[in-house]
């Protein structure tokens, strides 16, 4: 009877496996990035909670294209889960670019208040219009600038500078305030450009600085955290109806889960490596007076709501406003 047993769980077991729904995530995460660890995290929750029902492919570091591209795949269901960024998001909805109003938020707490609430609510019906669904917003954290010139305090200290940027509306609003000069260049080409001298600088979380080793070609970096910018976790709506109830409240929840762990990985990592590129990398790192930074960001504050519509500029900032 226990051989009986056996041979019969071990033929359930290879029964499950052989029909176990694969799902494929792709993102654009370096080897060892929070949102990297993370999305392991989520694989092996995911697999362990639904007895293998469930397997979850990962494809990070740009391995099946660039951001953008990996979010069209997400749309035309070729690839079934996607970590994109808020601004990849912006090309199919354009009021994503709210998000990315420079200076709207001061810090992780108030960021967390505004996306994790009422902008979710704002959004997942407009994305579910796109057929996707969308779980929740992992890491990327406020973005800072560097350089390989010189010390960068004031606005001043950045014209006619070359700054790399995604092909991103809002960032590129910003540089160009600032008074430089936005140069697209997409971000599996961005390590490249950099030793290449093709740009001056560019503008990137301290994670994404630290991951990417930019402190190889970047000497000198600026703290503004001049916006925020998350992963945002979404489904093809396709491949989301192929689970069960359980199954995706299953997802749901490790999503949040490795949501909040992406989080707590890069807040927790940021002042040692701050630290770290003081000491041992080389990088001169200055905090700026934010003051004349904020004063000089009318003209992007303008492009934004034009992109937008006046209407979902006010919406948004109102958002702002209540998580004072």
């Amino acid at each position: 009877m226990k051989t009986l047993a056996f041979f019969a769980a071990v033929l359930l077991g290879s029964t499950v496996a052989a029909n176990a729904l694969e799902l494929k995530l792709g993102h654009f995460a370096a080897d060892g990035h929070p949102c990297d660890v993370a999305a392991k995290q989520f694989k092996q929750n995911v697999e362990k909670r639904t007895g293998g029902a469930v397997t979850i492919a990962l494809y990070g570091n740009n391995a099946l294209g660039s951001p953008p591209e990996v979010l069209e795949q997400v749309l035309l269901g070729a690839v079934d889960m996607s970590l994109s960024g808020q601004d990849q998001i912006a090309k199919h909805l354009p009021f994503y670019d709210v998000i990315s109003t420079p200076f709207a938020f001061k810090d992780y707490a108030t960021a967390d208040k505004i996306i994790d609430g009422p902008f979710k609510a704002w959004a997942d019906p407009e994305l579910a219009k796109k057929g996707l669904v969308h779980l929740a917003d992992w890491e990327w954290g406020f973005r800072q600038l560097t350089n390989s010139r010189q010390p960068v305090m004031t606005p001043a200290d950045v014209k006619g500078m070359k700054i790399r940027t995604p092909p991103a509306f809002a960032y590129q609003a910003f540089v160009e305030a600032a008074g430089g000069n936005a140069v697209t260049i997409a971000f599996s080409e961005l390590v490249m450009a950099m030793k290449q001298g093709v740009v001056d600088g560019q503008e990137n979380p301290v994670g994404t600085i630290y991951a990417l080793k930019l402190y190889e070609t970047q000497k000198y970096m600026t703290i503004v955290n001049y916006t925020y910018s998350s992963m945002v976790h979404l489904v093809n709506k396709k491949s989301w109806d192929k689970l069960t109830p359980d199954q995706q409240k299953i997802l749901a929840e490790e999503s949040a889960t490795s949501a909040a762990l992406a989080r707590k990985l890069l807040r927790d990592a940021e002042e040692s490596q701050i630290k770290d590129l003081v000491a041992t990398k080389g990088m001169v790192v200055a905090r700026p007076d934010l003051k004349p930074w904020k004063d000089a960001m009318g003209p992007a504050w303008e492009k934004v709501k034009a992109r937008v519509g006046a209407d979902n500029f006010t919406r948004f900032m109102a958002m702002v406003e209540a998580a004072k």
